[in-house]
């Protein structure tokens, strides 16, 4: 019997996937296998103008209480960008994705420093891309937005795998808003995850497991935390009571 609660801080909904169908139904379906009981998902995709992308989720997720919308952001785009996300909350979504890489900005720049203030007004947290320096998306300046905005929630996807893991906790470290998100670690190399929380630099409780899927494989991802050695204790912080806290599910 299944008594552990599994959540995914970070999903796409294609609505096609290696030339099959998914949608929903495959969403779901690669959840259940994986044993995941609820999903925030974002808007598979990272166009210019994220605004049609945005709606059309919010409007297919509709009456799905194991789907948590978020909502894809360019803060490039100014007013349109904040009147967009405020549209998205009211409409369900649960968090904002900063996607500076493919957006074409630096994510401590100050044209972000709106969409985190409606951030702390509307109550949501900020999903960030890390990546490297010459992305935008330098878990360094992840922490620089981090700090100028400390009442804002921050889960850093992909925890600055690869060459960046160290500079990602050392981030999380200095900035206590700061939770390291698994996507593709976990499935890939769970023994990073692991080394981190038995160094004893940034515990358990700071990690939140996301898949990435469907480019991710949720269940390998699932799988890598379970069989990679963990506590008990911090295996169920990872998987899923660490994001039902920041949730509030």
């Amino acid at each position: 019997m299944k008594t552990q609660f599994v959540a995914d801080f970070e999903a796409y909904m294609p609505a096609v996937f290696n030339d099959k169908p998914y949608g929903k139904p495959g969403l779901l379906s690669l959840a259940d296998e994986a044993g995941i009981d609820c999903c925030v998902v974002f808007p598979a995709g990272v166009p210019p103008d994220p605004r049609p992308l945005n709606a059309d989720l919010l409007q297919e997720v509709v009456g799905e209480s194991r789907i948590l919308p978020g909502c894809l952001v360019n803060p490039t785009m100014g007013t349109s960008a904040s009147d967009d996300l405020k549209k998205c909350v009211d409409q369900g979504a649960r968090t904002v994705k900063l996607m500076a890489a493919l957006h074409g900005y630096r994510v401590d720049s100050t044209c972000v420093d709106p969409i985190m203030h409606q951030a702390v007004s509307l109550g949501i947290t900020a999903t960030v891309h890390s990546g490297s320096p010459m992305s935008g998306c330098s878990p360094r300046y992840i922490g620089n937005l981090a700090r100028r905005h400390p009442n804002v929630t921050i889960i850093m996807d992909h925890m600055g795998y690869r060459e960046w893991v160290d500079m990602a906790v050392e981030v999380a470290i200095e900035n206590a808003n700061v939770y390291l998100g698994t996507t593709l670690v976990a499935a890939a190399e769970p023994i990073f995850i692991k080394n981190i929380v038995q160094s004893g630099r940034i515990g358990a409780d700071r990690i939140v497991f996301g898949s990435n899927s469907p480019s991710g494989v949720a269940l390998h991802g699932v799988n890598g935390i379970r069989n990679v050695g963990f506590t008990v204790q911090d295996e169920s912080l990872i998987l899923g009571q660490n994001l039902k806290q920041i949730y509030q599910l």
